[in-house]
């Protein structure tokens, strides 16, 4: 068991994950690796003239390493209060922190600017990772999907990972799997167990629209024999008084499509329709502005189609996951963000100083298809 350690103290934040030791090693030991590339960038950047903007992307941000089920500890998703609070203290001894309402103004940014976001509206934004930012007097923004305000539905990946925990704690093996196909059983998840099958069938779910992926996930259920309770809406995501109170502290809201689907898998009548949709709900929320997150952000989730697309339907600027900073002015309407789900302080500094980016270009060249598996 681990030892009960000081929150706010930067030199006790815990440097592993329980859950998931071997990326938490892996990502602490790239980090120590990658120190006099991290000290080398951060140095560059400080010399530009020009100015830089780093955008950080969050998720869940809870009291504790178990509060946010088994799968999205194991892959990061949840990333505890006093992890974050040191990854903010670091943040605002190196950065000014702006809001999103500056990079829109055309004015000048500090030479050295961070802008915090966070993905899905998880409720624990509000009552856990708010206090922390609060306490530091710093904004940011919340990118919403437009069918959770609208509908009251909950996200199909919130859904999936809330069945596949239901499936661990019955002891279930891959053998759920059966009722979506051979296709999702593909690869090695049976000796992965329940996080092979999560990894595999975010593969799957990802290159499908939200019918056939509703029409998966009650297929899933009847396996497992469980129904996702109409209550886990109200304990996983922000309401909009909610919402409305963090505005009033000088947030800011963004669009995050939507059903959180792959764009790149959908035509382009319904790329516009995911993300045109989602911008009516969410126009009617305060401190709401055209600006898209993009699900899951990665190379393969759009295409330049997607970004013309979501540029028609007004985003002034449209947000990846690829991990760098961006030279701002100048980057044009794609803006990069470094997902910053990491426990390691080490790994921490090297994905925001632009390491993990500039590594994975250098073994995309020399080892193609291995990058992401190592770093």
């Amino acid at each position: 068991m681990m030892k009960t350690l000081n929150p706010l103290n930067q030199m006790h934040v815990p440097m592993l994950n329980p859950r998931n030791y071997p990326v938490s090693c892996r990502q602490m030991l790239l980090g120590l690796a990658g120190l006099p590339w991290t000290l080398s960038l951060m140095r560059m950047s400080r010399r530009r003239e020009r100015g830089t903007l780093l955008v950080l992307c969050y998720h869940r941000i809870t009291e504790g390493v178990s509060a946010g089920g088994f799968c999205d500890d194991r892959y990061f998703i949840t990333l505890p209060k006093g992890v974050f609070s040191s990854q903010i203290r670091w943040l605002t001894r190196h950065y000014r922190v702006v809001g999103l309402d500056e990079v829109l103004s055309g004015r000048p940014l500090p030479p050295r600017a961070a802008l915090i976001t966070f993905d899905d509206g998880f409720r624990d934004v509000a009552e856990t990772a708010f206090p922390v930012l609060s306490s530091f007097g710093l904004p940011a923004t919340v990118f919403l999907i437009g069918s959770v305000i609208r509908e009251n539905k909950i996200p199909w990946i919130t859904r999936l990972h809330w069945l596949l925990d239901r499936a661990w704690e019955r002891g279930a093996d891959a053998g759920c799997l059966n009722t979506l196909g051979v296709e999702a059983r593909s690869g090695n998840v049976r000796r992965d167990g329940i996080p092979g099958v999560l990894a595999s069938l975010k593969a799957l779910l990802k290159r499908r629209d939200i019918h056939e992926i509703d029409d998966s996930l009650a297929g899933l259920e009847e396996k497992l024999g469980v129904e996702t309770p109409p209550g886990l809406l109200v304990q996983r995501f922000m309401d909009q008084g909610q919402i409305a109170g963090l505005v009033g502290h000088g947030w800011t809201v963004g669009n995050h499509t939507d059903h959180h689907l792959n764009l790149a898998s959908l035509d382009d009548r319904r790329v516009r329709e995911e993300i045109a949709h989602a911008g009516d709900t969410l126009a009617a929320l305060p401190g709401y502005r055209p600006v898209l997150a993009l699900p899951f952000g990665l190379a393969e989730s759009f295409t330049p189609a997607t970004v013309d697309i979501a540029r028609g339907c007004g985003m002034r600027h449209v947000l990846t996951s690829l991990g760098s900073p961006n030279r701002f002015p100048g980057q044009g309407v794609l803006l990069d963000r470094v997902i910053c789900e990491t426990f390691s302080g080490l790994y921490f500094r090297f994905v925001a100083s632009g390491g993990r980016k500039a590594v994975k270009s250098m073994l995309d060249k020399t080892m193609p298809g291995n990058s992401r598996r190592i770093i």
